[in-house]
């Protein structure tokens, strides 16, 4: 058995095996995909008290030779991806130019194994790396490698990580699942081809859209007087519950969530704000800091401006398409066109009382039709009667949003 001993300070390795798990496990999926594997799985060994007693990352990518081990596990920071940001065969842009994910697995437990099958030369190889938490720095290495007598043995890498804490639990369930979908959501966007299995479960974004948006941001003008381009990327998810802008570096690889985070009622989105600068302030450890950084401020002013306007436009749409399907159906209570101004006004005021009501209130969106009718008629005698009184009513018992109380008290005093 051979040793390989980091050429670093310990307490900077320290800190690296500190990393929040989910964070952990993002870089060793990402090392996977830089080797070009076209299929990742996350398993985990469950122990009889239902806690987690091992973690296995699976790829089929191209491995790592015997002799590179020596380079990539000695040097930290001085990963073969430094040399460029695409991968030799596929030129899937990389993730991962520091070497720092193979430290980060000792956060998810005391024990890691990397088992490497690789092709060379027409034959198979294998041989298996291990390191342990108490001599960070430090990893055993076969003397040499062995021979795989089957040559259609496939390529990869198998990460296992045993001695596990108690909070690698977090890794797993509906949260997890969301999370890990926010991180590799462009990227397998971008690359059809790939698949990341997460505790048996696919990670397939596209299955969950409902709507996928790209904008770019105007240039903007740093405090130092750098000159910075930015973009937004919108998801719009089927599923609920989801929503954040996390900062990007330029090709869409997630840094870190931006909080706090903006709620657009009846929208379940992730926003990526993507950036050559990000990067830059990640290094800085100015991220973190969030809005006490002008750059930063800069950038999410821009990030939200944008936001708000695509969101405004999406109300706006999705009104029109529930108006024209409750005209098709014939539950909208207006049968004939607007005799004058002050009945075209009423209907605009229940336009947007109606859209609104079906847009954050689920049990009417799914009542029946009869259901519906009685409710629009009952809402188009009492805007015709007193059109501001309903904007008290749902403000007391749904938080009717107050830019709409304005609208309708602008279009009432007409």
């Amino acid at each position: 058995m051979k040793k390989i001993t980091v050429q670093v300070q310990e307490d900077h390795l320290e800190n690296l095996a500190r990393s929040r798990p989910m964070s952990a496990l993002a870089e060793l999926i990402w090392n996977a995909f830089d080797a070009e594997a076209t299929e990742v799985r996350v398993e985990f060994d469950e122990n009889d008290l239902g806690g987690v007693d091992a973690i296995r990352i699976v790829d089929n990518g191209h491995g790592l030779y015997y002799d590179d081990a020596f380079i990539v596990f000695q040097n930290l920071g001085g990963s073969w991806k430094r040399g460029g940001n695409r991968t030799h065969q596929q030129r899937r842009v990389l993730h991962g130019k520091f070497g720092k994910g193979r430290f980060r697995a000792f956060s998810l437990g005391n024990r890691v194994r990397w088992n490497t099958v690789y092709d060379e030369a027409g034959r198979r190889y294998q041989f298996v790396i291990e390191g342990h938490a108490a001599s960070l720095g430090e990893f055993d290495i076969e003397d040499a490698r062995g021979t795989v007598e089957n040559p259609e043995k496939a390529t990869g890498m198998v990460v296992e990580i045993t001695q596990t804490p108690d909070n690698t639990g977090l890794l797993r369930g509906g949260k997890a699942l969301e999370e890990v979908t926010n991180l590799f959501a462009l990227y397998l966007r971008q690359y059809p081809g790939v698949r990341l299995i997460y505790d048996g479960t696919p990670i397939d974004p596209a299955n969950a859209e409902s709507r996928f948006s790209d904008y770019t941001l105007e240039e903007l003008v740093m405090q130092n007087g750098e000159r910075v381009s930015a973009a937004l990327t919108i998801i719009e998810w089927d599923i609920p519950g989801k929503r954040g802008l996390f900062f990007c570096d330029e090709n869409g690889f997630m840094l870190h969530p931006a909080l706090p985070r903006l709620h657009f009622r009846g929208f379940s989105y992730s926003a990526y704000l993507k950036s050559a600068h990000l990067p830059v302030l990640d290094r800085e450890g100015l991220l973190e800091t969030g809005e006490l950084s002008d750059d930063i401020r800069q950038l999410l002013d821009a990030a939200r401006a944008k936001l708000r306007e695509h969101f405004t436009l999406r109300e706006a749409e999705r009104a029109k398409d529930t108006l024209s399907l409750w005209k098709e159906v014939g539950i909208y209570p207006y049968r004939n066109a607007a005799k004058d101004d002050s009945e075209a006004n009423e209907r605009r005021i229940f336009d947007i009382y109606a859209t609104h009501l079906h847009q954050i209130f689920p049990d009417f969106a799914k009542s029946s039709l009869s259901g519906k009718r009685l409710t629009l008629r009952l809402f188009q005698e009492l805007v015709a009667i007193q059109p501001t009184r309903i904007a008290r009513i749902l403000d007391e018992l749904l938080d009717f949003p107050e830019e709409k109380e304005d609208q309708i008290l602008e279009l009432a005093q007409q």
